[in-house]
């Protein structure tokens, strides 16, 4: 299991890491910005059933971001994967309310079934697979660092 950032263990010992929870808060808020929008434009791209695939990937990786989100202390891998998928599927539930009441905007089950099927199957690779964690575990203030020493030592004097 990969360990946490220095900088994300600023919990005093909670359930989850206050850091991260900016990642599925974000999220969330734009799928309801999206709820709340008549219709989404997909700029003349389209297939059968792309609203399923986008579904499934956008709530994917909402669950991968409810398991970083919790503390590993506290919660196992399977408890990490249950609060996650649970978190993911019934903000998938609210958003799919929330289309009942906007124009041009239906209810769709299926969409709901590819938000579970999505935060289910992501949120498991996630947990199961250590480079894919080591994928969202980038240090990016490191990289920041790295990248400015790197122009600073580059420029001419």
């Amino acid at each position: 299991m990969m360990k946490a950032q220095a900088s994300d263990l600023q919990s005093g010992g909670g359930w989850f890491y206050p850091r991260r929870l900016w990642g599925p808060l974000l999220m969330m808020t734009g799928l309801l910005i999206l709820a709340f929008s008549p219709g989404v434009r997909t700029g003349g791209v389209s297939f059968p059933g792309m609203d399923k695939v986008a579904h499934l990937l956008v709530y994917g990786l909402l669950g991968i971001a409810w398991v970083r989100t919790l503390h590993p202390d506290r919660f196992s891998r399977v408890h990490r994967f249950a609060v996650a998928v649970t978190l993911a599927a019934g903000f998938g539930l609210i958003d799919e309310g929330i289309q009942l009441g906007t124009p041009g905007r239906l209810f769709e089950w299926l969409d709901l079934l590819a938000d579970v099927l999505g935060a289910s199957l992501f949120s498991l690779a996630y947990l199961a697979s250590p480079p894919l964690q080591s994928l969202f575990e980038l240090n990016f203030n490191r990289f920041i660092r790295l990248r400015s020493r790197s122009e600073s030592s580059n420029s001419p004097e």
